[in-house]
């Protein structure tokens, strides 16, 4: 009797799950916004991504019949991490081709700020006619410097996530898509900036992610 109820358990959460996609991407792409004050190519590397993707709720007819989803991203080379879910909108374009548009809430292992006090600890007033004092200076300034240039600033530890999709139906089963990716807390997560602090400011290293994957309906 308990086989039976686990059986039907999993044929039951199996029959949910609409698509299963897995890819790989570029994160923090520097492509579609060179030049801009953040710098895109602070953590550029590849990372892989995987959705599973449900089918659409009843309930939510109402929001125009989206689909709930799941999503992990594994960074390749060390850098940002994240994991979140939120619903995707599909439109059909012809029989073969079809657009999403996502929307969601992810969590990441990333940096929320860099604060210049953990790295400054022997203060600003340094003795230059003290060589140690100067090393000392000069290796945490350095590390400060390092942090800025090899970490993203990210404002809080739960991001928004909108993803846009173009996918090509290859058969029932097998699709391929390219998608493009920004993660930001749009400045209305996470921590405010002290008023009465003229260097403080409220972080928000928004990324973007452009990549390529396979998906798999059932």
């Amino acid at each position: 009797m308990t086989f039976s109820y686990v059986s039907l358990f999993s044929a039951s959460a199996i029959a949910q799950v609409a698509e299963i996609r897995i890819g790989i991407g570029e994160f923090s792409e520097d492509f579609i916004n060179p030049g801009t004050e953040i710098d895109n190519g602070v953590e550029q590397s590849l990372a892989l991504q995987g959705e599973i993707i449900f089918e659409e709720p009843k309930f939510l007819k109402w929001a125009l019949s989206p689909q709930p989803y799941i999503n992990a991203t594994l960074n390749l080379e060390g850098n940002t991490n994240h994991a979140g879910a939120g619903l995707l909108w599909r439109q059909h374009i012809g029989k073969k081709f079809y657009g999403d548009f996502t929307f969601g809430l992810t969590a990441h292992d990333g940096t929320i700020n860099i604060d210049p006090d953990d790295f400054i600890t022997s203060g600003t007033d340094i003795d230059f006619d003290d060589p140690v004092s100067v090393a000392r200076a000069r290796s945490e300034f350095e590390a400060l410097f390092n942090a800025f240039d090899t970490q993203r600033e990210f404002g809080s530890r739960i991001l928004f996530r909108e993803q846009l999709t173009l996918g090509y139906r290859i058969n029932d089963e097998w699709a391929a898509e390219v998608f493009f990716e920004h993660l930001s807390n749009g400045l209305l997560i996470g921590r405010k900036p002290d008023p009465d602090d003229a260097f403080d400011r409220r972080d928000n290293d928004s990324v973007d992610t452009l990549g390529m994957r396979i998906a798999k309906r059932f």
